[in-house]
């Protein structure tokens, strides 16, 4: 018997403590904001402690991809403000400079990585034609197909 997408997510809305690691992290879609709000708002309305860990940034600019407002939505961002204390915790990248990293590795890091502070803005604002919704449609067929080498027409 297939389960509902409640049943799915009951676990979740009823957990004594969630911790929700790495919040924005992966692609998101209407759907996964929709599902986002819902567990935040339940868990709220049930005042039920919820960890959330972040690399998003909060910052007004809604065209920045490193932001909560562009990443989560404007609603569930202005629901994690309202419900969360904040606390922002800065440092290397363990992944990219090691566990024990020494003094210079670091300072690398900081100068040459797109993840360090220091180059975040340099490489997180999208070009201008990139900042809406992306949207693809198939184009008409141009010409027989033919593309002018010995193997053949493309799809033979």
């Amino acid at each position: 018997m297939a389960e509902t997408e409640m049943e799915i997510l009951k676990p979740l809305l009823d957990a004594d403590l969630l911790v929700l690691d790495d919040l924005g992290a992966e692609r998101t879609s209407d759907w996964v904001q929709e599902t986002l709000g819902l567990v935040v708002n339940t868990r709220y309305n049930s005042r039920r402690p919820t960890v959330f860990t972040s690399n998003l940034v909060d910052v007004p600019d809604n065209t920045d991809p490193r932001s909560f407002i562009f990443q989560l939505g404007a609603r569930t961002r202005s629901r994690l403000i309202e419900m969360c204390d904040w606390v922002e915790i800065q440092g290397v990248d363990v992944r990219e400079v090691g566990p024990h990293a020494s003094a210079d590795a670091i300072a690398r890091w900081q100068r040459t990585s797109p993840a360090s502070p220091e180059n975040a803005e340099k490489t997180s604002k999208l070009p201008p034609r990139a900042r809406s919704q992306a949207r693809a449609q198939l184009r008409a067929p141009r010409g027989d197909g033919e593309l002018k080498w010995t193997g053949g027409k493309a799809g033979s």
